[in-house]
This record gives C-alpha cells, sequence and structure tokens, in this order.
C-alpha cells in the first residue's frame, strides 16, 4: 500500500507544479522525472515500490486506452495544424532514438572499460 500511496503523492506533486508556476510540461511527466530522481537519489527500490510497480505494470495496456481513443477521436476532427504536429513528433522520434543509442553506447563503452581485464 506504501508504494502505491508513494505514487499517487508525486503524482499529486507533479500535477500541483504544473499548474502552479503554469509550467508547459504535464503534471505526469514532472512526477516521473520526480520518482526517477528519488530513486536514482537512493539507489535501490524498497519491495513496496517493487511490488506497486509491477501492479501497475499489469495494467499499463487498460491505463494506455483512454490515450488510444483521444487519439482516434482527435483524427476524426483533425485541427488545424495536425500535419505540423506528426512532423514534430517523427523528428523527435528520430532524434531520440539516435541520443538513446548514442547514449546506450557510451555507457556500454564506459562498463566494458571498468570491467576489462588489468593488462599486465
Amino acid at each position: 500500500m506504501f508504494g502505491f500511496a508513494f505514487y499517487i503523492a508525486l503524482d499529486l506533486i507533479g500535477d500541483y507544479l504544473s499548474a502552479r508556476f503554469a509550467l508547459p510540461v504535464p503534471g505526469s511527466i514532472i512526477a516521473l522525472g520526480l520518482v526517477f530522481a528519488m530513486l536514482t537519489a537512493r539507489g535501490k527500490v524498497d519491495e513496496p515500490l517493487k511490488a506497486s510497480s509491477d501492479m501497475l505494470l499489469r495494467y499499463l495496456a487498460v491505463m494506455l486506452v483512454p490515450t488510444c481513443v483521444g487519439v482516434i477521436t482527435l483524427i476524426q476532427h483533425a485541427p488545424s495544424g495536425m500535419a505540423t504536429l506528426i512532423v514534430v513528433l517523427v523528428l523527435a522520434l528520430v532524434i531520440g532514438s539516435l541520443a538513446t543509442g548514442w547514449m546506450a553506447n557510451a555507457l556500454l563503452a564506459r562498463y566494458r572499460a571498468a570491467n576489462a581485464p588489468a593488462a599486465s
């Protein structure tokens, strides 16, 4: 129960920060950043948080249904800037994928260098 309350509390904090400071970022994204920062700072995940995450992950598809319905509704009544939005989203996907690949290669090289046997 603690793990679920932790996630709900951070979601509420993210929503509050987004509304209070009129940020262009949704509160759920701010909450995701807060969860990442807190877990990175601690360096471990406690069992209640892991159990809550596993339970929520099982129902991820159900949580995505409202988003998918919204997208389908939006497509039927496309706003005037829809083409621009699609171009921006595709560019963001390509740039994000390239950045992720580059970062994964850099981290893998660092890991291999740190774990390589010392040459005598």
